[in-house]
């Protein structure tokens, strides 16, 4: 099933919507990683203990810009580079957040390369979203 993730804030144009980077390998992967954190304190508490909860931010269809759990470009940009560099470095948290991803990851590469150009395609949208006069944002995920 494919999947759609974009940075998404309230007011953004249409323009802004349609230039935006994207994923290097599809928003597949990432979409699936983001639907299991609803299911898995696991991995939600990896994340907490790496102070990079900021990633766990979604907008999905049905759900009100009210029930968004909002971050700054610069929260999501921090937490998704924290997570990189805990996977680079082997801290004991990657271990769960990798296991998790690789659910649903693509596997055309090694798992592990997936993983982290997915998070440096978070922080390229957090970066342009950043220069596009975001406030606020989150990445909206639809399948």
């Amino acid at each position: 099933m494919g999947a759609t993730v974009i940075g998404y804030w309230p007011g953004m144009t249409e323009q802004q919507l349609e230039s935006q980077p994207g994923f290097w390998n599809d928003d597949r992967a990432w979409a699936n990683f983001m639907a299991e954190q609803e299911n898995n304190p696991a991995l939600s508490d990896a994340i907490r203990d790496l102070n990079a909860e900021a990633i766990m931010t979604y907008k999905t269809d049905g759900m009100d810009d009210e029930d968004v759990d909002w971050v700054s470009p610069q929260q999501l940009r921090e937490a998704a580079t924290r997570l990189r560099e805990a996977e680079l470095d082997g801290s004991p948290e990657s271990g769960i957040i990798l296991e998790t991803y690789e659910r649903g990851a693509n596997r055309l590469d090694p798992v592990r390369e997936e993983f982290i150009r997915d998070l440096n395609d978070i922080i390229a949208i957090a970066n342009w979203s950043e220069k596009e006069g975001a406030t606020r944002l989150t990445l909206e995920v639809n399948w």
